[in-house]
């Protein structure tokens, strides 16, 4: 495959990304739109997806959103679900402008807070073709009450914070303050994340999370869509993957015993890698089948 430095406009801001495109790639290729999770970047961990669904006959576009990684905007660091959406939507638009891809055969990919943007994309836009969703974030309102549950002098922490909008901990060990800090979070990220990586948010992001639910757009869903969760997932809500899993029309679930952040473990991300090759396949397989 080869893979090329891209950038695109977001609402004014401009993204940077990496376009693969399969070897000796015929015209009229699908595309996979890929992002990370919170506060991730596309170095920390995707080329090994991007390659794998790229050797599958796709061309794969991976992106940062703004304010993070190789992307533009300021003040950096910064995170919004509504932004990312935004930047989420942008990607598909874009990649449907680009030579050789065939624009209705988007197929969108998210992991943990990408995954709810990308159930958010698909639902808004019915003509995306198909979606993998891995460790998929779908509740915020879930993640709010359980962290005020078992963590509530954090989760008093972070209100003050979330009030002035300062930078705090992305992911910090539990008994100290940061946005994510339940057992094994800090150093899922860590084992996820480039050496430069930066554990910084701007802690608004938090006053918007329990009104954020993903979730609610199941039925809307109506794509062929691959959900890959983590029976040991702690990170997110069981109930509402299980949820999606029900009510989008064409979802197939896939469990792994694994929690949030081994998907990229290299003992436990080359099953899940190869079950997503093999949809993607089975679904290119299907659409040249219907023209």
């Amino acid at each position: 495959m080869n893979r090329a430095d891209v950038t695109f406009l977001s609402g004014g801001t401009r993204c940077a990304g990496w376009l693969y495109r399969p070897d000796n790639a015929a015209r009229d290729l699908p595309c996979v739109v890929m992002a990370h999770g919170f506060g991730l970047r596309r170095h920390d961990g995707l080329p090994g997806y991007a390659e794998a669904l790229a050797q599958a006959g796709a061309a794969v576009l991976v992106y940062d959103h703004r304010y993070l990684g190789d992307s533009e905007g300021e003040p950096r660091q910064r995170v919004r679900m509504s932004e990312q959406l935004q930047d989420r939507l942008a990607a598909i638009a874009f990649a449907r402008t680009i030579e050789g891809i065939d624009p209705g055969g988007i197929i969108v990919w998210g992991y943990s807070l990408s995954g709810g943007t990308a159930v958010q994309a698909a639902a808004a836009d019915q003509q995306v073709a198909g979606a993998i969703l891995l460790c998929p974030f779908l509740d915020g309102r879930w993640r709010s009450n359980h962290g005020m549950r078992i963590q509530p002098r954090n989760a008093a922490w972070v209100t003050v914070q979330a009030m002035r909008d300062t930078l705090i901990p992305i992911a910090a060990e539990p008994g100290t303050h940061g946005g994510m800090t339940f057992p094994g979070e800090f150093a899922g990220f860590r084992s996820i994340a480039a050496p430069d990586w930066r554990n910084e948010v701007y802690a608004g992001v938090t006053r918007s999370l329990p009104f954020w639910r993903p979730v609610a757009r199941a039925r809307k869903l109506n794509c062929p869509a691959l959900i890959q969760a983590g029976e040991r997932d702690t990170s997110v809500s069981a109930r509402a993957i299980a949820r999606l899993a029900q009510r989008a029309p064409r979802a197939t679930l896939k469990n792994y015993d694994v929690n949030h952040f081994q998907a990229f473990n290299a003992t436990h991300s080359p099953q899940i890698i190869t079950d997503q090759a093999d949809w993607l396949r089975a679904l290119l397989t299907a659409r040249c089948r219907r023209s």
